[in-house]
């Protein structure tokens, strides 16, 4: 069987590579490879490079769309470009029995090479750029785009995919439902948890993009007055201001910049407490890598990460007018607490989000679309 797997609009494997997700991007296609015999055709937006950042794996094939497409310096020029990518790459992968688009920017894409290969398409989103734009109070025009852009994508795919219930429950207000199922991000293996009293217990990590909805600021307004050390892992166009409010309020401070994923679950394990503030989410990568690492995580108490956390059972959940310092104050007093937290984080991610059972529903879906 060969997927023709299309990134989002704009993204390359240099992109994932920069990123420090290259790895865990890739993990998901090694297994189906691994366990089903399955090729896939990565078509990227690219250079050559893209070609060898995954030469070593033979399964794979990389169309790199700056071969076929000279991009200029007008987006709008650039989108309408994109709409002619079809047909300038249809004869590279009529052979395919399945098309998979990741994430939502770029289905037209997608979109447009099922129907003229007359092959069925999955779409796999992450989180969802319409709810995420309402959240973000974008302007009614791009609200009204993405909405549209949505109900397009499920209209034309044969199988749309959400992260997370919360998700899937708020689409059901705008959406009809019948193609569309839930696959959660996943975590590839249990790491052998290191003991909690062999942690930093005075360093809290915080891991995401130094970006508004992550709101930092909140994150360093908790800590004031305490003395914790943040390492946050990430970049973002908010580093300059995150930095000098923790300098104005007394906080220190460090920013350990990216990392690839294998080396972040590393990092993981050296750290006990694990912060979380963000406004919104789709189903946290970070919060189930730092549960499956044996950290404490101590996350805002908003809808999807009620999907994973039960507060004071695998984690903590606090709200808007809650004493984060007090909260971690009172696991520091109570070991068997933070003990108990720690266990059940792994064992409820051993459970529910380990890889082989998604790489087990993925090719069960492949399979029903070809037949």
């Amino acid at each position: 069987m060969r997927i023709a797997l299309f990134f989002t609009y704009g993204y390359s494997l240099k992109t994932w590579k920069i990123s420090g997700i290259l790895d865990k991007e890739l993990e998901i296609y090694i297994e189906l490879n691994k366990q089903y015999d399955l090729s896939f055709i990565f078509i990227t937006y690219g250079d050559t490079e893209d070609i060898d950042l995954v030469a070593k794996y033979k399964f794979i094939e990389v169309i790199p769309l700056g071969q076929y497409i000279k991009l200029s310096n007008s987006k709008v020029m650039n989108y309408i470009k994109s709409f002619f990518i079809p047909f300038k790459i249809k004869k590279l992968i009529y052979d395919v029995d399945l098309i998979k688009q990741h994430q939502l920017l770029g289905s037209w894409v997608s979109v447009g090479c099922k129907y003229l290969i007359n092959k069925p398409l999955i779409v796999r989103t992450g989180y969802d750029m319409f709810l995420f734009s309402i959240k973000e109070e974008k302007s009614s025009i791009i609200k009204m785009l993405y909405f549209l852009l949505t109900f397009f994508t499920i209209k034309n795919a044969n199988l749309y995919t959400l992260s997370s219930n919360s998700d899937y429950k708020k689409l059901k207000k705008y959406f009809s439902l019948n193609k569309i199922s839930i696959r959660q991000n996943w975590i590839k293996e249990i790491p052998e948890p290191k003991p909690l009293d062999l942690r930093h217990s005075k360093k809290i990590l915080a891991v995401g993009r130094l970006e508004a909805q992550k709101n930092y600021t909140a994150m360093i307004n908790a800590l004031q007055g305490g003395d914790f050390t943040l390492d946050i892992v990430g970049e973002g166009s908010l580093k300059d201001s995150i930095k000098n409010l923790a300098t104005e309020k007394g906080v220190s401070i460090n920013f350990l910049g990216n990392y690839e994923n294998h080396e972040l679950l590393k990092i993981y394990q050296d750290y006990k407490y694990f912060l979380q503030t963000s406004l919104y989410e789709g189903n946290p990568k970070s919060i189930l890598e730092a549960m499956s690492s044996g950290c404490i995580v101590i996350a805002s108490d908003i809808e999807n990460n009620q999907e994973i956390i039960g507060n004071n059972l695998n984690g903590v959940l606090f709200s808007d007018d809650e004493d984060i310092l007090s909260c971690i104050h009172r696991l520091e007093k109570d070991f068997e607490l933070s003990k108990s937290i720690s266990m059940e984080a792994t064992g409820f991610i051993e459970k529910n989000y380990l890889i082989a059972d998604l790489v087990k529903k993925e090719y069960s879906d492949y399979r029903k679309l070809i037949r």
